[in-house]
């Protein structure tokens, strides 16, 4: 979307011009040398002293995407001040106009193909996202593209289809629930299990975690709907009202609307869903399109395999390089159904994944169901090797810092620096008995043990105790979470103090 100004001051030259412009009229400066976002902040910073910062850096990132971002063939949709919308396709890159009238000097030349378009031919959530104050912005949300070509065909809007709503973010767990009971009951909030987490400060889902929310939503009348122990962390569950009384704002919710058995309402198993690849979509090729298409589609994204799925979404087939490979020894002219598989592997998305794993990884990919037999995504070996490295790590970690230690400390000891009666003096009386060597502390003992200064000058560290001291208590902390299980990837952030004592560590011990 590029408006023609804040007042539409601009519409009648750019519409009659064959153009959109950028406005900004006292940037009297050709922007085509300005090869990256410092060079437009110069130029902004120079022409407009008095602004802040921020402001100077919103407007370097609407001339730089219409400078740069902006491509030939790009839709471009105008608001005019009749309230009616122009649509049209970039047809020229970048120009700058020296001797018009300011504001209309940066400019793109563009075919405007419809005019007159009425906003009531537009739905009302892709319309609501034209409502950025920006000039120069890109609609994204609700399968923007797709949706503004078939208004320029047709005049008609064929609806968001599929996509996913964008989902809102709630800086505490009450902003949340205050706006899944004042949400009209037929839009009830949909939100990802990743943002509704955060309303709640959490970052994974344990059964702690889950039984408070769900214990929060059922007091204000509300239910998760499906579970939010359901599938990958970013998928989205819908909020339905429960507990409010039938009426005629009220509409009737019915068994498959909130079903009571649909999964187990706890995350104790883990589950093909969980991986993010599973619910994430796949790109396929339909039984009519053609093998060019297919094995285009496939150099394209990179890919090995293909599904083949019929209008509903399910599964007829698959194409893979293989195939293809396999069919073309015959020699003869080969068509999509001469390269298509009959029976790949397909596994439904609530299956256990730990015993399918020997089955994915023989296949090299497994493609992900739903109830309904719809192809919600696809698993591949490769999706398994990275999910179980990133899960596995935290653990290597774990055992290299307790390793070492362990290793530190009873060298302390054998060196009499540490003795067994400093260890006992800092530990409960009932651990006192089973510890004689470091080798016997848990991972949470170590701060308790090292907190006496003369217990720490024992080991004849050269690092800094309350550092060493907050970073144990923070790993012990990180550990204790670690055990309770959840299917949700670790954030990055968690694992940074395990980190950064290891490396203390590796450098006061540098044995490998």
């Amino acid at each position: 979307m590029v408006r023609a100004g804040s007042n539409g001051e601009r519409e009648e030259p750019v519409l009659s011009g064959g153009i959109v412009a950028a406005g900004w009229p006292e940037v009297t400066d050709d922007i085509t040398d300005a090869e990256n976002r410092e060079d437009l902040r110069t130029i902004l910073e120079t022409t407009y002293p008095g602004y802040s910062p921020r402001v100077i850096g919103n407007w370097v990132g609407q001339l730089w995407r219409f400078r740069h971002e902006m491509s030939v063939g790009d839709l471009v949709v105008l608001p005019r001040r009749s309230r009616e919308l122009a649509l049209g396709r970039v047809t020229g890159n970048y120009v700058f106009r020296p001797g018009v009238e300011p504001g209309l000097q940066h400019t793109r030349q563009v075919e405007w193909i419809r005019t007159d378009l009425e906003r009531a031919a537009i739905r009302q959530d892709l319309l609501d996202s034209m409502g950025s104050l920006l000039t120069v912005f890109e609609l994204r949300r609700f399968n923007a593209a797709h949706r503004i070509a078939a208004l320029l065909e047709t005049g008609e809007d064929p609806g968001g289809g599929d996509a996913a709503p964008d989902s809102p973010t709630f800086a505490s767990s009450a902003k949340l629930l205050d706006a899944a009971t004042t949400t009209p009951a037929d839009q009830p909030l949909v939100i990802t299990i990743r943002n509704l987490l955060e309303a709640w400060g959490a970052s994974r889902r344990g059964s702690a975690i889950v039984d408070q929310i769900e214990s929060d939503l059922a007091d204000k009348g509300l239910t998760a709907t499906p579970p939010i122990t359901t599938g990958s962390i970013d998928n989205t569950v819908t909020l339905l009202r429960t507990g409010a009384e039938p009426g005629p704002d009220q509409p009737l919710l019915t068994v498959e609307d909130v079903p009571d058995d649909e999964v187990e309402q706890a995350p104790l198993t883990y589950r093909i869903s969980h991986l993010a690849s599973a619910t994430g979509g796949v790109v396929s090729v339909s039984p009519r399109d053609t093998l060019r298409r297919a094995i285009t589609a496939m150099v394209y994204h990179d890919f090995s395999q293909l599904p083949v799925l019929d209008e509903h979404g399910r599964l007829c087939g698959a194409v893979t390089w293989e195939s293809i490979g396999r069919a073309r020894m015959s020699g003869t002219p080969l068509t999509l159904a001469d390269v298509t598989t009959s029976s790949p592997l397909d596994l439904h998305g609530q299956a256990e994944l730990l015993p399918l794993i020997p089955q994915i990884q023989q296949n090299g990919y497994a493609f992900v169901r739903d109830d309904q037999h719809t192809i919600t995504g696809i698993v591949t070996a490769s999706d398994l090797t990275a999910q179980f490295g990133i899960r596995i790590e935290p653990f290597i970690l774990l055992e290299e810092l307790e390793q070492r230690l362990r290793r530190l400390l009873n060298r302390a000891m054998d060196h009499g620096g540490l003795t067994p009666e400093m260890l006992h003096s800092q530990l409960r009386p009932h651990r006192r008995n089973r510890v004689r060597t470091a080798d016997d502390l848990t991972l949470g003992e170590y701060r308790f043990v090292l907190a006496p200064e003369e217990h720490y000058q024992a080991l004849d560290w050269d690092a800094d105790q309350d550092l060493v001291l907050g970073s144990l208590r923070e790993c012990a902390d990180f550990r204790n979470r670690l055990m309770h299980f959840s299917p949700d990837p670790l954030p990055e952030s968690e694992l940074a103090p395990v980190r950064g004592l290891l490396e203390v560590l590796r450098s006061l011990d540098p044995i490998a």
